[in-house]
C-alpha cells in the first residue's frame, strides 16, 4: 500500500498539470485553515470592525482576513524557489511584508493617509531593484517604444501605487475585491501559462486559491470576516506586479499570446476594467468637488449599485460579470482588429460605463430628493392637523 502511494506521489510530481492542481489545493486548504484560526483569535482579542456611518454591517465583524493572504504568499514563495530563476522571491517577500504591515497598522490604528501612502511607496520602490517589474517599452503602443530608465522606474511606481489603491478603494462591500481579484488572476494565469512563466503562474494560482477560501467566509452570514487593508494592499501589490511582468514579456508575447504585443496594454486595461474605472471616476469626482483624494465617500461603483436595492452578494457578482465580460470582449477584439479599432472599442466601453453610472447616480439622487420632499410634506400635513 505504501509503495502505491509513493508511486502516486511521484506521478503527481512528474506531471506539471497535477503539480498545479496540487499547488492550488494546498493553497486553498491552507487559507481556509488560517482564516478559521484568525477569526477565533480576532474574537478572543476583540479585534473587530465596528459598525459606523459608512458601514453596511450592523454587528462587529472580525477583520485581518488579509493575514491569511500574507502567510499563504510567504509559504508560496518558499516552495517556488525551484522556479525562481531570477532570484526574485526575497524582494517580493520584503515588498509584500511592507505593504502587509502598513495595512496592519491602518487596520489597528487608522493611520493618516499620507503615512499609509509612504508605506506603499517604500514597498513598491523595493520592487524597482528588479528589472522584471519595470516597464521598459510599450512596443509601439500609441507610438511609444523604448522608455528611459528614470521614466520607466517612475512610471512603474506610479502604476503600482494606482493599482494598489484601486483595490483598496474597491474593498467596500462583501465579495467585491475577492471576486475581482479572482477574475484578474484567472486571465493572468492563462497568459502566464501560454508564456510558460511558471513562477508567475503559481503566484496567480495562489491568489485565486486564497481569495476563493476567503470568499467562503466573506460571503457568509454567520462566519463573516473582512480582509481589511492587510488583504487589499497585499492583493493590489501582487496583481500590480503581475501586470508589470506581463508588460515586460517582450516579443515572447507575440508568439505565445497570438496577438500583436503593442495591443497588450489594451488587454491589461480591460482585465483591470472595474478597478481602473472606479479609481479614476472617484478621483475626478473628488477633484471637481475640491475635496482630498484620500477622503472617503460613497461615490464608488458598488455604492451606486447597492443604493438601487442590490444586496452585497448580487452587486459583487454583477460587477464581476461586467469585468469578466469586458476582458473577454477585448481578448476577442485585439486578436481580430487593428490597434485603432481596439482603442476605439475600449474607449467606448469606458465611456458607456461612466455614462451609465452617471445616469444611475443621477436617478438615485432624484429618488432621494423625492423621498425628502414626500417626508417634508407629510410632516407639514400632520403639523397643520
Amino acid at each position: 500500500m505504501m509503495k502505491y502511494y509513493i508511486q502516486l506521489l511521484q506521478g503527481i510530481i512528474s506531471n506539471f498539470h497535477l503539480q498545479l492542481l496540487f499547488f492550488f489545493l494546498c493553497a486553498f486548504l491552507t487559507s481556509l485553515f488560517l482564516i478559521l484560526k484568525i477569526r477565533a483569535i480576532a474574537f478572543k482579542l476583540n479585534i473587530q470592525d465596528l459598525p459606523g456611518d459608512r458601514s453596511s454591517h450592523s454587528a462587529p465583524v472580525p477583520t485581518f482576513g488579509g493575514v491569511a493572504f500574507y502567510i499563504s504568499y510567504i509559504l508560496m514563495l518558499f516552495f517556488l524557489q525551484f522556479f525562481d530563476e531570477s532570484q526574485l522571491s526575497l524582494t517580493l517577500l520584503a515588498s509584500i511584508s511592507i505593504l502587509f504591515f502598513t495595512g496592519f497598522l491602518d487596520d489597528i490604528l487608522n493611520i493618516p493617509a499620507k503615512t499609509k501612502l509612504l508605506g506603499q511607496f517604500i514597498g513598491v520602490a523595493l520592487l524597482m531593484s528588479q528589472p522584471d517589474f519595470r516597464i521598459l517599452s510599450l512596443y509601439g503602443f500609441m507610438g511609444v517604444y523604448e522608455i528611459p530608465l528614470v521614466a520607466s522606474v517612475a512610471g512603474s511606481i506610479f502604476f503600482l501605487l494606482a493599482i494598489i489603491n484601486a483595490f483598496n478603494l474597491l474593498d467596500g462591500i462583501d465579495g467585491l475585491t475577492g471576486i475581482t481579484g479572482i477574475i484578474v488572476a484567472f486571465f493572468y494565469s492563462f497568459m502566464f501559462y501560454q508564456l510558460e512563466y511558471f513562477y508567475y503562474l503559481c503566484i496567480s494560482i495562489t491568489t485565486i486559491a486564497t481569495l476563493l477560501a476567503f470568499l467562503r467566509f466573506n460571503l457568509s452570514e454567520k462566519r463573516k470576516i473582512f480582509m481589511g487593508d492587510t488583504g487589499s494592499l497585499s492583493i493590489g501589490l501582487v496583481l500590480g506586479l503581475l501586470t508589470l511582468k506581463l508588460m515586460s514579456s517582450g516579443s515572447a508575447g507575440d508568439i505565445a499570446l497570438n496577438f500583436d504585443q503593442k495591443q497588450l496594454p489594451l488587454l491589461l486595461i480591460a482585465i483591470l476594467f472595474v478597478p481602473i474605472l472606479d479609481l479614476f471616476r472617484v478621483m475626478i469626482i473628488r477633484a471637481l468637488k475640491g475635496v482630498s483624494m484620500f477622503k472617503p465617500d460613497r461615490n464608488h461603483i458598488h455604492h451606486i449599485i447597492i443604493d438601487f436595492g442590490f444586496s452585497h452578494r448580487k452587486a459583487s457578482f454583477l460587477i464581476g460579470v461586467v469585468n469578466f465580460s469586458v476582458a473577454l470582449i477585448m481578448f476577442y477584439v485585439i486578436m481580430n482588429f487593428n490597434m485603432v479599432a481596439s482603442v476605439f472599442i475600449l474607449v467606448s466601453i469606458f465611456v458607456a460605463g461612466i455614462t451609465l453610472l452617471f445616469l444611475m447616480n443621477k436617478n438615485k439622487a432624484a429618488l432621494k430628493l423625492k423621498i425628502k420632499i414626500k417626508i417634508l410634506m407629510l410632516r407639514m400635513f400632520f403639523y397643520i392637523w
